[in-house]
């Protein structure tokens, strides 16, 4: 099981719909959320809690999901993997000095995941640098073309990839790509 920690405003749900309509096809999901327990889904299980913010966690290795207005004001595990907006400069100077694996999403080559191709319904997502999945398995750089789920807002939609990325996602389209 694989524990992913969303920290935002509890009103931005593009995670919740996106882990509920995209990623449920290939895992056993349990989202945590306002109080409330979803499950979808079916395969490896993944446990997500999506939270305004967090005082304390205590967990080995955790992946953490910056909504993309988040400023964490708490001090990350070890060896968290924390996938951040790069255009969120509070965001990232919150991040400073801590004991991570940042993974920047925005609109610039200079980040691990931006896109080079954009229109009102479609995406690519282009993985800029080589990064290590969580299974150990080392990703070169790619694009990805992608469908924009309606609704969903550009940086959620390239943190979600990331994230994809990073869970070494063989049984989608993704990892197909790879």
């Amino acid at each position: 099981m694989t524990a992913i920690f969303i920290c935002g405003k509890s009103n931005d749900n593009d995670f919740f719909k996106l882990f509920k309509e995209i990623l449920s096809n290939n895992y056993r999901i349990t989202y945590i959320k306002d109080n409330s327990v979803y499950q979808w889904g079916n395969g490896y299980e993944l446990i997500s809690t999506d939270f305004d913010n967090y005082c304390h966690i205590s967990a080995e290795n955790p992946v953490f999901l910056l909504k993309k207005d988040c400023v964490p004001n708490f001090r990350f595990p070890d060896n968290s993997t924390v996938i951040a907006f790069s255009e969120n400069e509070r965001q990232l100077s919150a991040l400073k000095n801590q004991p991570i694996h940042p993974i920047t999403c925005g609109f610039v080559k200079t980040d691990s995941f931006s896109y080079t191709s954009l229109s009102d319904e479609k995406i690519v997502v282009s993985l800029n640098r080589e990064i290590t999945a969580l299974s150990g398995k080392k990703m070169q750089p790619l694009e990805l073309p992608l469908e924009i789920p309606g609704g969903v807002e550009l940086y959620s939609v390239i943190a979600f990839t990331a994230l994809r990325i990073m869970l070494d996602d063989y049984n989608s389209e993704i990892g197909e790509l790879v």
